[in-house]
């Protein structure tokens, strides 16, 4: 469930929201569309117009009929005031956060300096549903781009997400677009942003583009890489350890 903020206004000049459509304004209810650090918040509000001059009803003046110069008389006629009823606004912001994405490797949490090591990110495109004035709301996020700082020093973004290395038919340490290759031994921290793109959609109405992105930063993973050298074996070490060369 999304957090909900709910105010009311009261006043007799409410001023339409210019990012709202003139349908909107006239139906009463308008919805825009934010996007901050790592949410995007959707407001909603809602006018009833109020009323206009109104009496209680006709008076019949007492007879005979006076002219009301004494402000202290009792028994000339005065109409009573109108009353008007004034605008009534209410004004609701729910937010909604996409979910956050993972950052994978393989090998897992350890690689060979001088190979390349595969990343990829999960996390596909979502909606995330939410309230808004009591009718239902809906944000969908798309991950679009993504950032990865591998704690080496050198970084790089690409508009794909990457993937296994079963997953791309290739074997493995074989390069791949989102593969890096440490030069040095050592242990790196290796860290991702993904940023995304959103829609919202209010009631049963179609989907609107939020302008602006968001970025969210991804789990991350620390990584030993190591050194690799090519001995000549009797058997497998794993079936013989204690093998020449094991």
């Amino acid at each position: 469930m999304v957090p909900l903020l709910t105010s009311m206004i009261l006043g007799f000049n409410v001023a339409s929201d210019p990012g709202c459509s003139l349908l909107e304004v006239n139906s009463g209810t308008c919805v825009t569309a934010n996007v901050t650090t790592d949410t995007v918040d959707l407001t909603g509000t809602s006018t009833d117009p109020g009323a206009g001059p109104t009496t209680t009803g006709p008076r019949t003046p007492p007879p005979p009929v006076s002219t009301c110069n004494d402000p202290a008389s009792t028994t000339c006629y005065r109409p009573l005031p109108a009353t008007v009823t004034a605008p009534v606004t209410v004004a609701d912001i729910a937010s909604f956060r996409p979910s956050p994405p993972t950052d994978r490797m393989e090998p897992d949490g350890w690689t060979v300096a001088g190979l390349a090591t595969n990343f990829y990110a999960t996390g596909a495109q979502h909606v995330v549903d939410g309230e808004l004035l009591g009718a239902a709301a809906q944000v969908r996020f798309t991950p679009v781009y993504w950032s990865w700082s591998y704690g080496d020093g050198s970084s790089a973004g690409h508009p794909f997400s990457g993937g296994t290395w079963a997953a791309q038919g290739v074997r493995e340490f074989d390069p791949t677009g989102t593969s890096h290759v440490y030069a040095q031994r050592g242990t790196y921290y290796v860290d991702l942003d993904v940023e995304y793109a959103a829609e919202y959609r209010y009631g049963s109405g179609e989907w609107v583009g939020v302008v602006g992105t968001l970025v969210l930063p991804a789990n991350r993973l620390v990584i030993t890489a190591g050194g690799a050298k090519t001995v000549l074996v009797e058997r497998e070490c794993t079936r013989n350890p204690a093998g020449p060369g094991c």
